[in-house]
């Protein structure tokens, strides 16, 4: 039908459709201008860059957050491609990439934009691939995430000097989860313990521990303060059996985002060896007050006995039967008296009386001394420079010949004896280091604690008391003595003592050979002593030798007698006392008055 043939009603009505449909395309117009609008508005206001890619790597559209964040304008920015503001996009990677992914596909990934000026910008790029109608292109949003770096560098660069902190430490530092499991390690627990950090973080408390069960250690755990320090010892094993005992510090902490247990592990057998030390002072102090109380009394018997001896063998020939059954009760009580000075020497009255020794030579003849009539042979190696040392001779030469004697009985069979001393200089001290080694059977890893020990030993014969003494002469002498030792491999003693003042030396030596060896002519003589017996004997060979003698049994007796002689004559010439009596004032006390 032709407009022609069209009535008025139809003309109206196609007018009105017409009218609609422009009606609809201009809302549908509108629609979109405002999708548009909102569109761009939600775009340039987005705080995060965007980009809309096209297939080939060109940008298409972009917004305000993108210009500002690279310092380009839109115009600029538009018509680039990703190459430009990506180094690590090339146009090759970038085709790649495209391929890889599909539509509706999001991928997250890291990168690095260029500014306009040269700088890097680290990025996060979040963004999918569209097609619309017959268009194609990548919509991605780039957030800035320098600050997120520099937190992570700056987490990082923590861990760093945490690790080096913790790894630097020599005690054992460890992080245990509430299961009981090592978390984490330092170096320190893998070189002290033997195991690989591999092994350790496989384990936990309960595979080291020789002293606390695991039914301890859980109860240790889940009863963890959270605002103290728990503290408290326990043993550790290494991973070849040996045993370590160790001070635990334990607290809670935050690691990796849960609750732990740091806990710091210090070796303690320095301190343990050294209360080890103390209980053995303390003990060797009780035993000492015990033997020199009985060494004292009987040192008195065995003088008036040995003095009651030499008075009569002054009365009877030599070649009289009688004077050589003597001569032979005089070496058994010689052997009793060295057994009594022992005693005294291990005693707290034993006290050396010390004087400046050069003692080189002296060690060497104190040796052979001891090993004379032996199968064993000594190799010395003496400083020639030795330095001189403050010393009880006497005591000293009952250290060597305890030493040797020790080395002996561990070499039936014969062997060698290597002797040694130097001079050994620190920061805090000079002292002169003496050592004896000997080839023998060796001292089992059970004794080597109790060595020193008064009346210990592993050998069928012996008292006991050799070595015992030994340490309490080389401590009252302010020194040291070790051993060393292995089984079938020999032990190796080692004495520290302080070095001597070499003036003082000389001073000695000027006064020894300025005094007076002269025989003395009958003198008046005062005897203090609280035993009738001491005095008798003292007396009468005294007395027998033309001297004049007086007594006194105690020092109030001796200073009214002394004051007397003094004052009336004759004065006394010599005063032999004994210095301390029990009960009553010694000759010591005596002098002071």
């Amino acid at each position: 039908m032709n407009d022609d043939n069209k009535t008025k009603e139809q003309l109206v009505a196609e007018l009105q459709a017409i009218r609609r449909r422009v009606a609809e395309l201009e809302q549908a117009d509108q629609a979109l201008k405002t999708s548009e609008e909102k569109y761009r508005q939600l775009v340039d206001t987005a705080s995060d860059a965007i980009y809309i890619v096209s297939e080939d790597g060109l940008i298409i559209d972009t917004n305000e957050s993108a210009c500002a964040a690279l310092g380009w304008t839109k115009k600029e920015l538009i018509g680039k491609t990703i190459s430009d503001i990506d180094p690590n996009f090339s146009v090759e990677k970038f085709k790649r990439f495209w391929e890889s992914i599909g539509f509706d596909q999001q991928e997250i990934f890291e990168t690095t934009h260029q500014k306009k000026n040269g700088a890097l910008l680290p990025v996060e790029i979040s963004g999918k691939k569209y097609k619309l109608a017959d268009t194609t292109f990548y919509y991605g949003i780039a957030r800035d995430i320098a600050e997120r770096k520099q937190v992570e560098q700056e987490l990082r660069e923590s861990e760093e000097k945490y690790r080096a902190l913790v790894n630097g430490m020599r005690d054992t530092v460890w992080v245990i989860d509430f299961d009981g499991n090592f978390v984490d390690i330092n170096s320190a627990a893998v070189e002290i313990l033997g195991y690989s950090r591999e092994e350790l973080l496989t384990m936990g408390p309960v595979d080291i521990d020789a002293a606390l069960d695991a039914a301890a250690i859980k109860q240790l755990i889940k009863e963890m303060p959270s605002d103290e320090i728990q503290i408290f010892e326990t043993l550790h094993t290494t991973k070849d059996g040996r045993q370590i005992p160790v001070e635990i510090q334990s607290c809670l902490i935050k690691y990796q985002g849960a609750r732990m247990i740091l806990s710091i592990a210090r070796d303690i057998t320095d301190r343990k060896q050294a209360e080890a030390e103390r209980l053995k002072l303390k003990k060797l102090e009780s035993v000492g007050m015990l033997a020199g109380g009985i060494a004292h009394d009987f040192n008195n018997l065995l003088t008036a006995v040995f003095g009651n001896i030499e008075m009569a063998k002054m009365f009877l020939s030599p070649d009289q039967k009688s004077y050589h059954f003597l001569e032979s009760a005089g070496r058994s009580m010689e052997s009793a008296t060295n057994l009594t000075k022992q005693l005294l020497t291990f005693a707290k009255g034993g006290d050396p009386i010390k004087e400046t020794l050069s003692i080189g030579e002296a060690l060497i003849e104190m040796a052979q001394f001891s090993l004379r009539g032996s199968n064993v042979k000594l190799h010395p190696n003496i400083a020639s420079d030795l330095w001189p040392v403050e010393a009880d001779k006497g005591q000293l030469s009952q250290v060597i010949s305890n030493l040797v004697i020790n080395a002996q009985q561990a070499m039936p069979d014969g062997g060698i004896i290597t002797l040694s001393a130097a001079n050994i200089e620190t920061s805090e001290s000079r002292y002169v280091q003496i050592t004896m080694q000997d080839e023998g059977i060796g001292i089992a890893p059970q004794y080597l604690d109790r060595i020193f020990d008064p009346y210990f030993t592993s050998k069928q014969k012996g008292s006991g008391l050799g070595l015992a003494i030994t340490h309490s002469i080389i401590s009252k002498h302010n020194g040291a003595i070790t051993v060393d030792s292995k089984l079938n491999q020999g032990a190796i003693f080692t004495i520290r003592l302080p070095a001597a003042d070499v003036a003082k030396k000389a001073i000695s030596d000027n006064l020894s050979s300025e005094i007076d060896s002269e025989p003395v002519s009958a003198i008046h003589i005062l005897v203090l002593d609280d035993e009738v017996m001491i005095r008798d004997v003292l007396g009468a060979m005294l007395g027998t030798m033309g001297h004049i003698v007086t007594y006194a049994a105690d020092g109030q007796e001796a200073i009214a007698k002394y004051r007397e002689a003094y004052q009336n004559g004759p004065a006394y010439d010599v005063v032999i006392a004994d210095l301390t009596i029990a009960g009553g004032m010694g000759g010591q006390a005596a002098a002071q008055e």
